[in-house]
């Protein structure tokens, strides 16, 4: 299924009129740049919440050409978009075509990406890893990283939740999608491991010791990578040795590593993992229950036993 962000970005490259955008604080991506495009042709006026789908700091967002204000700011005739990452009556449209309800109160889970709410002047990068490493030296595994409350230090992950409670859907969980991967991808694998989740975008690569704990972590661009740079990262990773500052140096968003571990497997998802393969490391694709694709879904159902299993 095309991404929410990709949805509304078609229909506003459709558009050949003023834009208006209320609702939730959704995924930038695609959406983000074509409302900024046509920002340069169009008005496209956005509420405060919406507003920070193209960036956390609304003074930013207006530098891009957008306002920010309501409705009552529009002259006609105008396209208006609320925004939302989860639309639930599309999926219960869907299920109920194919003769399936959905139940009356279903859990929903989501996993999404949000590099945080930095501080003015502290780059998303620094700040997500910064979030990453307090939890990690605590002794964090990947029940730490879901989130069933909202927090002003996630503004995605918060509106998710929002969305979802206005909508009358109590049993919520959101977590970040590479962690969700990582969890799904290490399901039924001995431990310690290395687990990495290479991107599109991005590539994540997560330490686990043997009690379930998290050991390391780091993330980057996948563009940045080749097969024989990731494994010496997994390596360093794995051994204690990576630093902040040799990822976060070269663009990525970071590094941070508590302990070492001698990993008993190495794990590979995501849609590019065809580049761990190829890593003289004998890394082996994630198959939850025999299936490459259900990774993502694994790990938001294991999130789900974590916290009532």
């Amino acid at each position: 299924m095309p991404a929410p962000t990709q949805l509304y970005a078609a229909v506003v490259r459709r558009a050949r009129k003023d834009i208006f955008c209320d609702g939730y604080t959704m995924g930038g991506g695609a959406l983000s740049g074509a409302l900024v495009r046509h920002a340069q042709k169009h008005r496209v006026v956005m509420t405060p919440d919406a507003a920070r789908t193209v960036r956390d700091d609304l003074e930013q967002v207006k530098a891009r050409g957008i306002e920010v204000g309501t409705e009552e700011d529009m002259k006609k005739p105008y396209l208006k978009l609320t925004l939302r990452d989860i639309d639930m009556a599309s999926f219960k449209d869907a299920f109920a075509r194919m003769s399936y309800p959905l139940p009356e109160r279903p859990v929903v889970a989501v996993a999404v990406q949000d590099h945080g709410v930095a501080p003015r002047g502290v780059s998303d990068r620094q700040f997500r890893f910064e979030q990453f490493g307090k939890k990690i030296k605590k002794g964090a595994t990947f029940k730490d990283f879901i989130f069933t409350k909202k927090t002003p230090k996630y503004s995605r992950v918060s509106a998710v939740i929002q969305s979802l409670k206005d909508e009358g859907y109590e049993d919520v969980l959101v977590m970040d999608t590479k962690m969700a991967g990582i969890f799904g991808g290490l399901y039924a694998e001995p431990l310690p491991a290395v687990a990495v989740d290479v991107g599109n975008g991005h590539t994540t690569a997560v330490s686990v010791s043997g009690d379930g704990t998290i050991a390391g972590i780091f993330e980057t661009h996948t563009a940045d990578l080749t097969h024989k740079k990731l494994a010496l990262y997994i390596k360093k990773l794995a051994d204690g040795t990576l630093t902040n500052g040799e990822i976060f140096d070269e663009g990525g968003h970071g590094a941070f590593v508590k302990e070492t571990v001698e990993p008993k497997a190495v794990i590979a998802t995501g849609p590019r993992r065809d580049m761990a393969m190829k890593m003289k490391m004998g890394a082996k694709p994630a198959s939850p229950f025999d299936d490459v694709y259900m990774a993502g879904p694994v790990g938001m159902a294991r999130a789900y036993l974590a916290l009532h299993g």
